[in-house]
């Protein structure tokens, strides 16, 4: 697997990356009626009203994906992962809470060897009251800031959780998981992906669909 450190963060498999705020800024009508937009809704808990909307067709798919390839995401990680073709986006989503009472820590990715990650960075509402905690590489926790024009991207055993806070309205993040084109990687990440959306793409680039305890269904 290839590591890779940002000393910023303190923190490895981690980095923080410029991000365009005139094309994050293209979701803003999506985050404020993202039912209207044909967004999904899967409600993990956590400790709070978190919610990750994402696409329930190809068609509202390629709004994220447009996004994905015009912020330049791929190149950000083109120095550690390994593709045959391209760096293939699984889901694109809007994470989005008003309340989170307590971290509820967890990994993204784990044992995917880089060949997957996460990146976040904010569209609406008051961003500031809900940063991102995480161990650093000395096991501290530290506090990592949403700002405008700038993303967080993740990958293997980088351990976070929202940092506890309340805001008047709903605060929401773009969210892209994206990797590898290989279909030898595609199984563990499906595993680790299959709770957080029904709609994803699969490395090969076929769409599936997925419900707990459902077979997928290929478009």
């Amino acid at each position: 697997m290839k590591h890779f450190f940002d000393s910023d963060l303190c923190a490895f498999n981690a980095r923080r990356v410029s991000a365009d705020a005139a094309i994050v800024d293209e979701f803003l009508p999506v985050a404020a009626d993202p039912e209207g937009s044909g967004l999904d809704a899967v409600t993990p808990g956590w400790n709070s009203d978190i919610q990750w909307l994402s696409a329930t067709t190809p068609e509202r798919f390629a709004l994220f994906e447009d996004a994905f390839r015009r912020l330049g995401v791929p190149e950000l990680v083109s120095d550690v992962i390994d593709v045959d073709r391209q760096v293939r986006l699984y889901c694109g989503s809007l994470v989005v809470r008003s309340r989170c009472a307590e971290p509820y820590f967890h990994c993204d990715w784990r044992k995917s060897n880089n060949q997957a990650f996460t990146f976040l960075t904010p569209v609406s509402g008051a961003h500031e009251q809900f940063g991102l905690l995480y161990y650093d590489a000395q096991g501290a926790v530290r506090h990592y800031p949403y700002r405008r024009g700038e993303g967080i991207l993740f990958g293997d055993w980088f351990s976070h959780a929202t940092a506890p806070g309340q805001s008047d309205g709903p605060v929401a993040l773009l969210c892209f998981e994206f990797g590898s084109d290989r279909m030898a990687d595609w199984p563990e990440v499906y595993h680790q992906m299959k709770g957080r959306a029904r709609l994803l793409r699969r490395a090969d680039g076929e769409f599936v669909t997925t419900e707990a305890g459902l077979a997928p269904h290929h478009y």
